[in-house]
């Protein structure tokens, strides 16, 4: 845990490492919560009804969100690599979205929840790619 804590980290707070860490803290939620609680994905529609659903959905949500909060949180620590951080964090959330926008595409229709969480995507997306292009190197 030590790289969490080097000296860098007592940098100062700014609009880049600000929106690196809320960025992490998302993750973090959503990580956690469907890690320890797999069937809150039954609330949009998602029934599980194997063992290995229940595996799968705590590796990719629960996991996978928990290892890139991680890289985030040790990045937000290293000026260096904010810029990598905030591209990562539009990158995964931008996927979200595409992959969300497709699918209503696909189905030929969303329901008002799924439109919401493509706004949401969309709107961090844009914020994180803006932080991104003018951060300084």
């Amino acid at each position: 845990m030590e790289f969490l804590f080097q000296k860098e980290s007592l940098m100062a707070w700014n609009r880049d490492r600000i929106l690196i860490v809320l960025s992490a803290l998302i993750f973090v939620f959503f990580g956690a919560w469907l890690f320890a609680v797999p069937t809150a994905l039954e609330a949009i529609g998602i029934q599980l009804t194997t063992p290995e659903a229940f595996i799968d959905v705590r590796a990719t949500y629960g996991g996978l969100e928990l290892g890139l909060a991680t890289f985030l949180l040790i990045a937000q620590g290293r000026a260096e690599w904010h810029r990598a951080a905030m591209l990562l964090s539009a990158l995964c959330v931008g996927g979200f979205g595409v992959g969300r926008i497709l699918g209503i595409l696909i189905e030929g229709q969303g329901t008002n929840l799924m439109w919401f969480f493509f706004v949401i995507e969309v709107i961090w997306t844009v914020l994180m790619l803006w932080a991104y292009r003018t951060a300084s190197d």
